[in-house]
C-alpha cells in the first residue's frame, strides 16, 4: 500500500512533466519549421523517448525501494528498543534551527510520539515524554519570531505538545549562521541545565558532520561530546547521533537502506507518518522553497533515520 500509493503519485507527476515538455517542444517548433522538417521532428521524438527512459529509470527506483522497504520492516523497531532499554525514558531531541526537526529527525520523532496506526503492537506511547530543544530561533534573516511560530506548528503536526517544544532563549545566545561555530562549553552547560530540569534519559542529535555540514549542527555534537567527557558534570544519559551520508546517498530514498552500517540503529516512517512529516515541513512557510520541496520528496531522512550510539571511553 505504501509504495503503490507513492508510485501512483510520482508516476502522475512524471507523466505531467513529460507531457509538458512535449507540448512546449511542439508549440515552439510549430512556429518555425516543425511542420515540414524531418530533422526537427526527429529531435522532438528523441526528447520524448528520453523522457520515457527517465520514467523507466524512476520505475526501477521505485521497485528497488519496495524491496528494501521490506528489509526495513524487519529492523524498524531496533532503535526504539535501544532507546527505551527495558523501560520508557524521557527523550530530548537537540536541534540547531526550526525545521531541523522535520528535515532530519522526522521518522524517529513520529515513531515515538505517534506510532503507526497500521501497527497495533506500537499504538501505545513508547516514551514517557519526548522533548525538542532548539538552540537558536532561526533569526539569520530577521525571521526569528516567525520561525518560532512555524516550529510550534510543525511540532504540533508531528504530535508534540507546545509544552514539549523548547526554544532556547538565553542566558547564552546561539547565533543562527552558516559561519558561526558555537562554543562547546556553552552548548554543554546549556544542555546540562535542560537535562537536569527535564530529567532526560536519552539525547538524540547530530553527528560530527552535521548531516548538511552546517557549523551550528556540528557545534551541537561537540558540545554533547564535551558534556559527556566532563567527569565533574557527566550526566547519566545515553546519546544517539544521526548518521551523515554522502550527497548521493542522501537522495536515494529507501534504496539507501542497503548501504547502512551493520551497527546502525534504524527507525522508519510509514506512509501516514511520512505524510505528517511533509506537512510539518510545509508549516515552515518561510523556508518552504523549491529545493526543500525536492528534498522532502527524495531525501532518505524523510524515509528513515539511522543512529549510532555515542560511546565515551
Amino acid at each position: 500500500m505504501f509504495f503503490s500509493t507513492y508510485f501512483l503519485k510520482m508516476t502522475k507527476s512524471m507523466h505531467v512533466v513529460v507531457c509538458s515538455i512535449v507540448y512546449k517542444i511542439c508549440v515552439l517548433n510549430s512556429r518555425r519549421t516543425l511542420r515540414g522538417s524531418p530533422t526537427n521532428l526527429r529531435f522532438a521524438t528523441q526528447i520524448v523517448i528520453m523522457c520515457w527512459y527517465l520514467l523507466l529509470i524512476f520505475g526501477i527506483w521505485i521497485f528497488v525501494s519496495f524491496l528494501t522497504y521490506r528489509y526495513l520492516i524487519q529492523k524498524k523497531n531496533l532503535f526504539q528498543k535501544e532507546v527505551f532499554f527495558k523501560k520508557p525514558s524521557n527523550v530530548l531531541f537537540v536541534i540547531a534551527h526550526p525545521d531541523d526537526e522535520c528535515m532530519f529527525f522526522g521518522p524517529s520523532i513520529t515513531a515515538m510520539v505517534q506510532p503507526s496506526l497500521s501497527n497495533s503492537s506500537s499504538r501505545r506511547k513508547q516514551a514517557k515524554d519526548v522533548y525538542i530543544l532548539c538552540l537558536s530561533d532561526g533569526n539569520a534573516n530577521g525571521l526569528g519570531e516567525a520561525r518560532r511560530e512555524e516550529l510550534k506548528k510543525s511540532c504540533k503536526i508531528l504530535g508534540l505538545a507546545d509544552s514539549n517544544v523548547l526554544i532556547h532563549n538565553g542566558p547564552v545566545f546561539f547565533e543562527d549562521s552558516q559561519n558561526s561555530v558555537w562554543d562547546s562549553k556553552a552548548v554543554a552547560d546549556t544542555l546540562h541545565l535542560y537535562i537536569k530540569k527535564l530529567n532526560i534519559d536519552s539525547i538524540i542529535t547530530f553527528d560530527k558532520d552535521g548531516i548538511s555540514g552546517h557549523l551550528n549542527h556540528k557545534s551541537i555534537y561537540h558540545g554533547v561530546l564535551q558534556l559527556m567527557k566532563n567527569s565533574k558534570r557527566r550526566v547519566a544519559v545515553r546519546v544517539f547521533i544521526l548518521e551523515t551520508v554522502s550527497v548521493l546517498r542522501k537522495y536515494l530514498g529507501f534504496i539507501d537502506s542497503v548501504f547502512i552500517k551493520p551497527n546502525a540503529l534504524i527507525c522508519t516512517s510509514d506512509w501516514i507518518n511520512r505524510t505528517n512529516i511533509q506537512n510539518a515541513m510545509a508549516a515552515h512557510k518561510s523556508q518552504y522553497v523549491w529545493f526543500r520541496r525536492l528534498y522532502i520528496t527524495f531525501s532518505r531522512y524523510l524515509f528513515f533515520n539511522t543512529f549510532i550510539p555515542l560511546e565515551i571511553y
